[in-house]
């Protein structure tokens, strides 16, 4: 009768130590996000394959719960399962993600510049440089005299 009472009393506390909550707890799942899964989901421990009942993350919540309630630092615990073999390291999202968009902005930007420049050319067309190299063009100088020529008979 005494071993029957010390067997459902270690079950007892074993169950009200592994309940879902406890293994969904905020503590699990800082260790969990460093962690793949490799049921196929392609996502952290954390994730919610069969509402949360992944053949690969439940069990491995509750080593992580286990190891956590026997003082083991999330650290630690992260380089255990990993050195075992059973999870593979995920790396941290990055954070500078947001330069992505304002660089290929600017790097647009600077094709455009370079695109335009080369079409134009490098040197200024001389209508647009100014009077002086205008006036001392032969070429324009030919036209200017015809172009005033044909306006003085419309006089």
């Amino acid at each position: 009768m005494l071993k029957r009472s010390l067997l459902f009393l270690a079950l007892a506390v074993a169950a009200i130590a592994q309940n879902s909550s406890q293994l969904e707890s905020d503590e699990v799942k800082r260790v969990g996000i460093h962690l793949q899964c490799t049921c196929g989901c392609n996502d952290n421990l954390n994730c919610n394959m069969s509402s949360g009942q992944c053949h690969i993350c439940k069990p491995a919540r509750a080593k992580i719960f286990k190891m956590q309630q026997g003082g083991m630092a999330d650290d630690s615990i992260v380089t255990s399962l990993v050195k075992s073999g059973e999870f593979t390291l995920l790396s941290d999202p990055n954070s500078y993600f947001w330069v992505v968009p304002y660089f290929s902005l600017a790097l647009g930007g600077i094709v455009v510049w370079a695109v335009l420049r080369k079409l134009r050319g490098n040197k200024l067309h001389p209508a647009v440089a100014g009077g002086p190299a205008i006036d001392h063009d032969p070429d324009f100088a030919r036209y200017r005299d015809v172009i005033e020529k044909d306006t003085e008979k419309l006089d």
